[in-house]
């Protein structure tokens, strides 16, 4: 039975793609346990949800949305202290979700309100940043994405209903800007083709902006260091002719491209009741006069997926190494493939969780247990040699 990622990286085959075309085995790599940070109990070692993670040298940084802070451990996993704290003052966090470095400083984002914050690692010393995108004839908002090493400011308009909003547009433009906000260029496109529909058939009045269960909208990430970035497109499969196929795009600071290789996959459909208890939840609504008629809109859009897409994630290292999750889970893990700075496939892991930062070495492993309590996890990386 074929599990993996790829339609041509048939596991009991093994291969690996050159240039799209597949040759060769494709080692799995095993992982040895190391640092454990998190406790059931204990309010320092404790994490509440993760939204990052990221280490260097001497430190691990973990992100937590809700308590709006960034908790700093030492690679032993003895805790340091807290970075910022919820609020909306200077050095404060409201709702960060992403970060990484600029020199010896690390950023947040925090696009609630739109906030760039720089924190002096050693010190804990803050300087928070309201950032305003300067986009001639735009009225978009612009939410603050990730700093490259240059220092200039990735920035994605935001998805919203508002006047001039992007809930029913088919792309997600991403720009780069310096600091202060002066446009220097149009970096990427996100597609969001399919992603979100308007629905009004079977309401009283009014309108529901609906989003698609199935989730193949472009993924877009950058290594934490800013150097490079990745765009993959995943599009599910429509059941024609041409073959189930994935892209991945990597760019460098500047945006040109490094690479871009294309595989084939084999496509997964979709089950007949995947999408039941989502419509069932979703007209269960006072809103709702016409519970049919609602979710026979709803029904229809949701099943122009026929096929799940390919790729859950990706996670790009300081290395140049692309980390793609599989969609599929088997015993609660799923399959990680690892492409070189090139854009072949060198390896294949799976991790009990989802890697949230990565190198040729060590993978940072987010895991849950009985109780739902988070827990960020060391794996050394054993790299077995092709075959």
């Amino acid at each position: 039975m074929m599990r993996g990622l790829l339609l041509g990286y048939a596991l009991a085959l093994g291969v690996a793609p050159v240039s799209g075309q597949v040759s060769g085995r494709i080692p799995e790599w095993t992982l040895e346990r190391g640092v454990t940070i998190g406790s059931v109990d204990d309010p320092v070692y404790g994490l509440s949800r993760v939204g990052g993670v990221v280490a260097d040298a001497e430190h691990v940084f973990v992100l937590q949305p809700q308590d709006g802070t960034v908790r700093v451990f030492s690679r032993a996993g003895e805790f340091v202290r807290d970075l910022g704290r919820r609020g909306e003052g200077p050095g404060e966090l409201m709702r960060p979700n992403r970060m990484g470095w600029h020199g010896s400083r690390l950023w947040v984002t925090d696009p609630m309100s739109r906030r760039l914050t720089f924190f002096d690692v050693a010190t804990g010393e803050a300087e928070t940043i309201q950032y305003r995108a300067d986009v001639p004839g735009s009225i978009q908002r612009w939410i603050p994405f990730a700093v490259l090493a240059n220092g200039q400011v990735v920035a994605s308009a935001e998805v919203t209903t508002a006047p001039g909003g992007l809930m029913a547009a088919s792309e997600v433009p991403f720009i780069v800007t310096e600091l202060d906000g002066a446009l220097r260029d149009t970096l990427a496109r996100q597609s969001i083709v399919g992603l979100i529909r308007k629905i009004t058939a079977g309401m009283a009045s009014g309108q529901s902006w609906v989003v698609s269960p199935i989730q193949d909208q472009d993924l877009i990430t950058f290594a934490p260091d800013g150097s490079s970035g990745v765009v993959v497109k995943r599009r599910s499969w429509d059941g024609g002719t041409a073959p189930a196929e994935f892209e991945v795009t990597r760019i460098d600071l500047h945006g040109d491209t490094v690479y871009r290789r294309s595989f084939e996959y084999e496509p997964r459909p979709v089950p007949p009741d995947f999408f039941d208890d989502q419509i069932a939840s979703s007209i269960d609504r006072p809103s709702i006069n016409n519970r049919r008629a609602h979710a026979r809109a709803l029904r229809e859009f949701y099943e122009q997926h026929r096929y799940f897409p390919p790729v859950a994630s990706v996670v790009l290292g300081n290395d140049g190494t692309t980390w793609l999750a599989g969609l599929r889970e088997e015993d609660g893990e799923r399959e990680w493939l690892v492409l070189d700075g090139s854009g072949s496939v060198i390896g294949r892991l799976r991790p009990p969780g989802g890697i949230w930062f990565a190198d040729l070495t060590e993978c940072w492993v987010v895991e849950r247990d009985a109780f739902d309590i988070p827990y960020v996890v060391r794996y050394d990386i054993v790299r077995q040699p092709p075959p």
